[in-house]
Parts: C-alpha cells; structure tokens; sequence
C-alpha cells in the first residue's frame, strides 16, 4: 500500500499537500506534506490549489523539505501577501496524474470508505482511517457501533475490490 494519507477533494484532486503560514517575505510557504512522492514537489511539477472551491494551477520553483512539513515556494507566489491568501488551501494534483502501483498496492483515498466484510459475508463496517503505525499500515474499521483495526499486512485482508469498493477479511478471533 502506498501510505500517503490522501483526501480527495470535490473536483477529483488528490491533496498531496497543505499551506501552512508565509515563510519569510518572497512568497515562500511553510506547507504539511501528504504525499510520500518526492517528485511531486520537485521544480517545474505541477500543483493545483483548492482556494474557496476553485482550482488555480501553479508550477513549484523550489521545494525544501522537512519530516512532515517543507518550505515551498510556486513560481506563481512572490510576496508574503501572496502567500497568505493561500494559507489553508489544499495542493493537489488530478487522479489521473498519480499514476499505476504495484498490484495489490493502493493509495490512500482508494481504501478509505470501503466496505468491510468477512469472508461469510457478514457486514463489519466501513474503513475510516488509514494509521501509518511503526509495525505498518492498519485499517481503521467502524460500523454497528464498534471500532476495530485491521492490519494492513499479515493474511487479515483476503481481497479489495476498487470497482466494487469492497473489502474482505478474515475475521479471526480477537480482530474486533
């Protein structure tokens, strides 16, 4: 599973990034980072910011990360004021520009809201949230009431169905 922790938005854009506050006075933006691409933010890419609902497109001229978070500057954003009327907005890119994983590996938006079922075809819940824990991945399953966590990794998941949004695991004793 690739583990960026990805949202969609409404116009089918996967956040891969979001302003933070104005970084010095030449338009360069503190921002979290949600993609684990590092070419996302490398110079001439592409981003779209997600601004009161609508889309802007802007080229990345310099990118400087930091664990979690970078410094990014757009060709586009050349003062502070700049800047800040992007505080808070999303940066993301088309789904059809991420591009093809692995078989058997996923983005993010891709497992979160799948139904979970067991192998009998009893009804668990739906996936909420993706945690990237230490150990690896696990799905974070709620229905009924309940929460419970599925590992990513381990023989827990017998198959996932985009087309279908269905996932099946084998719901051993002690899972949930």
């Amino acid at each position: 599973m690739d583990n960026q922790q990805q949202a969609k938005t409404a116009d089918d854009l996967i956040v891969v990034a979001t302003v933070g506050k104005p970084h010095g006075v030449n338009g360069a933006m503190k921002v979290r980072v949600e993609s684990h691409n590092p070419g996302r933010f490398k110079p001439g890419a592409k981003l779209l910011a997600v601004v009161a609902g609508t889309a802007r497109s802007f080229t990345v001229a310099k990118f400087v990360p930091q664990n979690d978070w970078g410094i990014l500057t757009l060709a586009e954003v050349s003062s502070v004021e700049q800047a800040e009327q992007l505080r808070g907005a999303d940066l993301g890119v088309r789904e059809r520009e991420l591009g093809p994983l692995p078989a058997g590996c996923y983005y993010t938006f891709q497992i979160i809201g799948l139904k979970v079922v067991s192998r009998t075809g009893q009804e668990l819940g739906t996936v909420a949230v993706v945690e990237e824990l230490p150990a690896g991945d696990a799905y974070v399953v709620r229905g009924r009431g309940a929460e419970f966590r599925v590992p990513a990794q381990g023989g827990f998941i017998q198959s996932i169905d985009l087309d279908r949004g269905l996932m099946v695991i084998d719901d051993v004793e002690g899972l949930r």
